[in-house]
């Protein structure tokens, strides 16, 4: 039994999508009893429209612009619009168009419907064709049959290729050369789509027959299944490398291989987001896809697109769309001499709200990666005796180590439970590094250390002591007048007070507020009056046990109901470090 998906709802969802659409883009108006967005088309330019249900936002409207289209139907989810809907979009948008070209997904309601709204546009004197788009390889040619390919995310490609071409070259060539660059695209066009499951259409129980351990391949756009189950579910690189770029480019498989790319062809690539999946795995699956395009079939994509622009509502998915962009420029520029190629369209200026790519997007810098490489250096500051600092260090380490249980339990406690393995990660990122650091300079040894430790303890605490660390770093720049003057309590006492300063920069945390600042500003204080470490470690020590007595004002403590009774982890955590050093003193 599949378990209900949990999914925001609305009492109105479609109509008050289109208004907030709407409201969002005002060069877009809506006329809200046919579900039509449109925009002013330029006197004399082809205009284009295109639609179909509803559930693939942000196509369609997204893509009205100047640039792309002139105006967007949208049917009810997964359902076709009308004729009539259609046929008043094509009045409107053609008023002052030479033409209206009907850009229209390869599916059965959606070709009838457009077809006949184009019928009925010719009768009323709008000279009005339609151009059909069919991209997906799942089927095949064997159960296609007169059908032919669905439409999925590579109709985007075509919706921005050919509005440039009818917004640059359309008062030349007319509604009859937007219609040939229409197949020309589609005929060097291939996508494969995949999902983890379907989607939670609004208003509608959710339904599947997907188990927890399978996936579909081959998944169109309206919640239909997909061409195949697989089980188990395959880890994201072997779907696209096993599973999904074979069916874009496999020359064998004769059902399914319907563009030619050879290895001098340049290729865009695009990876769509079917609705559910985040951002950073989609940026993955196009670093992943790149790869397995290059190792394996010889391929770096000359143009790369990635977002979220056809979904199916909140489907766990994404698609993978191929164009051979060197096939389609030859055969543009042999019906269009002076057009230029597939680029030059691709990435004409275009304000339709959903598109991708800026159209001002400059040419990526390039940088020296010798330059990052060689180390950074602060000013020497502070002589001191290396073997005896490596000593107290590992002695700090030993005893947060064997603290670590204890630090952990009041985590649990308090916190999300990994306070302990922190600290203990940053000192052994401390430990284990010791003979990387500088043997004259404690200056520079406290600055690599602070970087040791933002790189291995990372989170809050790995922030903070490294501010810290550095801030005594510097602290012993200030306070030394020579490079090799020595390393005195004097010396120590003024760095660590300048280290509180600069740590004070960063956090709104004092005394009081149940953090390691409690054990810290105890610690610093008594030393710079007394000069005494044992005396210092003793403050440290009572103002960790003070955090039992009130409340966490920050950190994960902050957020338990009552945290009162249990001393801050962070702050007992810095104490069993310095009883380590004390001990190794």
């Amino acid at each position: 039994m599949v378990a209900e998906i949990k999914s925001f709802e609305v009492s109105d969802a479609l109509e008050s999508s289109l208004k907030g659409f709407a409201l969002a883009n005002p060069s877009i108006t809506l006329v809200p009893e046919e579900k039509l967005l449109f925009r002013k088309t330029d006197k004399g330019k082809v205009a284009l429209v295109s639609g179909g249900g509803s559930g693939h936002e942000p196509a369609h409207a997204g893509f009205v612009g100047k640039g792309m289209l002139s105006g967007a139907v949208c049917g009810d989810i997964f359902a076709s619009p009308s004729t009539k809907q259609i046929l008043n979009g094509i009045r409107l948008v053609g008023e002052n168009a030479s033409g209206v070209l009907l850009i229209v997904k390869n599916y059965t309601g959606d070709v009838l419907h457009f077809g006949l709204s184009a019928e009925r546009a010719r009768t009323l004197g709008i000279d009005c064709r339609v151009a059909v788009v069919g991209d997906d390889v799942a089927v095949g040619r064997e159960k296609g049959g007169m059908v032919g390919r669905r439409a999925l995310a590579g109709t985007v490609l075509v919706h921005k290729i050919v509005g440039a071409f009818a917004e640059l070259h359309s008062d030349k060539y007319g509604l009859e050369g937007c219609e040939k660059v229409v197949k020309i695209i589609n005929d060097n066009l291939v996508t494969i789509g995949s999902s983890l499951d379907h989607c939670k259409v609004p208003g509608r129980k959710f339904e599947s027959e997907l188990n927890g351990n399978q996936m579909e391949l081959g998944m169109g756009i309206h919640n239909e299944p997909g061409a195949k189950v697989l089980e188990p579910i395959p880890s994201t690189e072997e779907l696209i490398s096993k599973y999904m770029l074979p069916k874009l480019l496999d020359p064998t498989d004769k059902d399914r291989y319907f563009v030619d790319f050879g290895k001098d062809d340049e290729v865009v690539l695009l990876v769509n987001n079917l609705g559910g999946v985040s951002n950073l795995i989609i940026s993955s699956i196009v670093s992943k896809t790149t790869d397995f395009l290059q190792r394996e079939y010889n391929i770096t994509p000359a143009q790369t697109i990635a977002g979220t622009l056809m979904t199916s509502f909140n489907q766990d998915g994404f698609s993978i769309t191929l164009l051979n962009a060197s096939r389609a420029s030859k055969q543009l520029k042999k019906e269009f001499p002076d057009v230029g190629c597939v680029f030059k369209l691709l990435n004409a200026p275009t304000d339709a709200p959903a598109w991708p790519v800026s159209p001002s997007a400059q040419e990526a810098p390039t940088f020296d990666e010798n330059s990052l490489k060689s180390e950074v250096k602060v000013k020497d500051a502070g002589s001191y005796d290396f073997d005896h600092f490596c000593k107290i260090m590992r002695g700090g380490a030993k005893q947060l180590i064997e603290s670590e249980p204890h630090i952990t339990s009041l985590d649990t406690k308090v916190g999300d439970g990994d306070c302990g393995y922190t600290l203990v990660a940053g000192a052994n990122g401390i430990t284990e590094n010791l003979d990387k650091l500088s043997k004259s300079s404690l200056s520079e040894a406290t600055a690599q250390i602070s970087d040791l430790i933002e790189s291995s303890m990372g989170g809050t605490s790995g922030g903070l002591y490294s501010i810290l660390i550095s801030g005594f770093s510097q602290g012993l720049i200030n306070v030394c007048s020579k490079p090799d003057e020595p390393v005195t309590a004097e010396v120590t006492a003024k760095a660590l007070e300048y280290a509180l300063e600069t740590l004070y920069k960063y956090t709104k945390a004092r005394p009081g507020s149940s953090t390691m600042i409690d054990a810290l500003e105890p610690f610093v204080k008594e030393f710079s009056s007394s000069k005494d470490f044992n005396k210092a470690v003793k403050a440290a020590e009572e103002g960790a046990k003070s955090t039992a007595t009130f409340e966490a004002k920050f950190g994960r403590a902050s957020y338990v109901g009552d945290s009162s009774q249990v001393e801050d982890p962070g702050a007992v955590g810095l104490v069993e470090f310095l009883k380590g050093v004390q001990a190794a003193l």
